[in-house]
């Protein structure tokens, strides 16, 4: 009995002690990054530089590698690995010299191995600040974007291919999905009114909202019910085929594209394509769903359909790219704050957003008949501490700074 006492006795000691050394402690460290464009990236980059320091003082792992040969060193690698969650970043201190910004914070990392500082041993190289200071554009981040169903502006050119005006958004949807670049949302079951058409949606018809004025407005209603930052719109133009001499027949292929920012409601990008496909005598099209099937791909129309398709993926992925990365709160504790991208859109611990309020209205412009937008608000820098597969969190370096659900983040180089 004494000896099993003795047991649990060492086994709640060494509990404890594991449980001491993972307790998170309070550092201070500076940051610095080279001025080379905007003031804002570098102070972004210097930020990002200190919460490595921070890291590296609380969890550093150095590993070296030296080749040798007659002559001396032919090499000499350092690799610095620092693992853990950085909380409570506060900024102290940041200035500039003719060359370089300077960050200095507060911050709470994981309990260490008693490594108190990052200063190395004199002849080793400094850790590599090439990942912390290199210029990023938020190009890695992957946007999210919904699909929707393509408007049909005549019927009748469509009767021998069933619901292609769902099969081409959804087939768009896999594409973009494929390119790895983008997260995509299917909503070929959504039909977004186009400018001019009864501008309508479910929470109008529930009467939440007042009457819309463009289709902006509804196309950011969409986007916050979808959980998406942009929705695209498509429209089928043309599908219709004309009888020339000799029995020759084309048939056209026009498409509208249209892409909206969903928290905005602003028309970001619109491409329209105009092919056509030459054949004599009918055109061999599937009369059955799924009416893009590998028939209809051996077919030449169906060739065509594949390579504007392609197209207008490229389009799209390039149209994204020139847009600033932007998510939604989701909800706030104090200063903590949840927001709705995480891993899958390339969100990392220790990236440095920008956040803002938005207004409850629309701004419409003077005669009140169009929208043109939300007003926001900038409030505060958030710092991601946290990442999940499909949400993030982050904390605010303002004490005094509050967000609500549905507030932005958003990535500004």
């Amino acid at each position: 009995m004494l000896q099993y006492l003795l047991k649990q006795l060492c086994l709640v000691f060494v509990l404890m002690v594991l449980a001491m050394a993972a307790q998170a402690q309070t550092v201070e460290a500076e940051g610095s990054a080279p001025i080379d464009g905007p003031v804002g990236v570098a102070k972004r980059l210097a930020l990002q530089d200190a919460i490595r320091q921070a890291l590296i003082q609380s969890s550093a792992t150095v590993s070296t590698t030296t080749v040798m040969s007659l002559r001396g060193v032919v090499s000499d690698n350092v690799r610095f690995t620092a693992r853990g969650r950085v909380t409570g970043v506060v900024v102290l201190d940041e200035w500039s010299d003719e060359g370089n910004y300077y960050v200095r914070i507060r911050a709470q990392v994981p309990g260490g191995g008693g490594v108190a500082s990052a200063s190395l041993t004199p002849g080793l190289l400094s850790p590599s600040r090439a990942e912390a200071i290199s210029t990023f554009s938020g190009l890695e981040y992957r946007r999210k974007l919904a699909v929707t169903q393509f408007h049909v502006l005549d019927r009748t050119q469509i009767s021998d291919l069933p619901d292609i005006e769902i099969s081409l958004a959804r087939e768009l949807k896999r594409r973009l999905d494929n390119t790895g670049k983008v997260r995509t949302v299917d909503a070929s079951q959504y039909l977004v009114p186009l400018a001019g058409q009864d501008l309508m949606s479910q929470r109008r018809i529930l009467g939440a909202l007042p009457p819309a004025t463009d289709a902006g407005q509804v196309a950011t209603e969409f986007a916050e019910s979808l959980g998406v930052q942009f929705i695209v719109t498509g429209v089928i133009r043309d599908m219709g085929t004309t009888k020339h001499l000799l029995g020759m027949r084309i048939r056209h292929l026009e498409l509208d594209l249209t892409v909206h920012d969903g928290i905005t409601g602003e028309e970001v990008a619109r491409h329209r394509i105009n092919e056509s496909v030459e054949t004599i005598g009918v055109f061999d099209a599937p009369i059955t769903t799924p009416v893009l099937n590998d028939k209809f791909y051996a077919s030449p129309l169906g060739q065509k359909v594949d390579r504007v398709l392609n197209k207008l993926v490229s389009m799209l992925v390039n149209d994204l790219d020139t847009q600033p990365f932007a998510a939604r709160v989701l909800r706030t504790e104090g200063n903590k704050v949840f927001f709705d991208a995480g891993g899958t859109a390339n969100v990392k611990v220790g990236d440095v957003l920008s956040t803002y309020r938005l207004a409850s209205a629309f701004l419409n412009d003077l005669s009140g008949q169009r929208s043109l937008g939300t007003p926001e608000r900038a409030s505060a820098t958030l710092i991601v501490t946290q990442v999940q597969r499909l949400f993030s969190v982050g904390e605010l370096d303002s004490e005094t700074a509050r967000l609500s659900p549905g507030d932005v983040i958003r990535f500004e180089p």
